[in-house]
């Protein structure tokens, strides 16, 4: 396997090989012919998901879930550098809406400090394994629609973010990632399914060792080369400054891209009430 160094960091070139796919579970198509994505085996002792805190992989998770028994969305989050997992409150109104409405929010703590590096040793692609089992354990307990599985995240947790649309690209719909993107180059874990993307960034100010703008954009590119649905965000603020009202249009592009969704929603054009400066590549 490959390497590449990267303001001295190194990472391999290609997907976590502890994929989904390798967990067992299988895929097929919801009700009315809706596909519907492979979901990992369950872990021997779920955790019960419930909103506060749970450790999964002896790490801990901070949840925010809906009424029990309600499916409805996932995001996984993962926070930036010197954060902490509260910072997933800048979804805005994705939080009262799952917690109202049915899903869950889990965000990360602590990395497990296994895979490859996504960015500054903040994250690593075995982290994913964790969200593993947190969707898998939502599934069982009917609190996860399989078909709305996302991952967002600010700084190095964009990185993840972004890391994840390729590592977790057998269940991932779409990713939301602000001031993210990929440093390193990836592989789809599943080269038969491409997430979607709404990438979120500022100007030549959003610049934190590396330009998130050019991060974000080796990120939107390198989706839609892959035949993916992307659409970018330039904020023109500062690192992590997307305002509310396109963290808002983030969580409806989320929303609009369940897995396999056919035909593309916005194939004709973004809806009125994203902002000016985002844009379909």
């Amino acid at each position: 396997m490959a390497a590449v160094a990267f303001f001295g960091l190194t990472a391999a070139c290609s997907s976590d090989d502890e994929g989904a796919n390798g967990s067992g579970g299988g895929g097929g198509s919801g009700g009315g012919g809706a596909p519907t994505p492979p979901i990992p085996a369950a872990p021997a002792t779920c955790p019960t998901l419930a909103t506060g805190n749970i450790t999964v992989m002896d790490q801990q998770v901070q949840l925010w879930v809906g009424p029990a028994g309600t499916a409805g969305p996932i995001i996984f989050y993962w926070h930036g550098t010197g954060s902490n997992s509260g910072e997933a409150l800048l979804l805005g109104s994705a939080v009262q809406e799952i917690q109202s409405n049915g899903g869950v929010i889990a965000s990360f703590t602590t990395t497990t400090r296994t895979g490859d590096n996504t960015g500054n040793n903040v994250w690593f692609t075995g982290d994913f394994q964790m969200a593993d089992q947190i969707l898998a354990c939502g599934v069982q307990q009917g609190v996860v629609d399989p078909r709305r599985i996302y991952a967002a995240g600010c700084s190095a947790g964009g990185l993840q973010a972004g890391a994840m649309t390729y590592d977790r690209s057998s269940y991932l719909a779409a990713s939301m990632p602000n001031s993210g993107g990929t440093v390193f180059p990836y592989t789809l874990e599943d080269p038969s399914h491409t997430p979607a993307v709404i990438t979120a960034h500022g100007g030549p100010q959003d610049m934190v060792i590396v330009s998130f703008s050019e991060m974000s954009a080796r990120l939107d590119n390198g989706i839609k080369a892959l035949g993916g649905f992307v659409v970018d965000c330039n904020h023109g603020g500062g690192h992590c400054g997307s305002p509310g009202e396109l963290r808002e249009a983030q969580w409806q592009f989320a929303k609009d891209h369940p897995f396999g969704v056919t035909p593309e929603p916005y194939a004709s054009g973004l809806p009125a009430s994203f902002p000016a400066y985002c844009q379909i590549l």
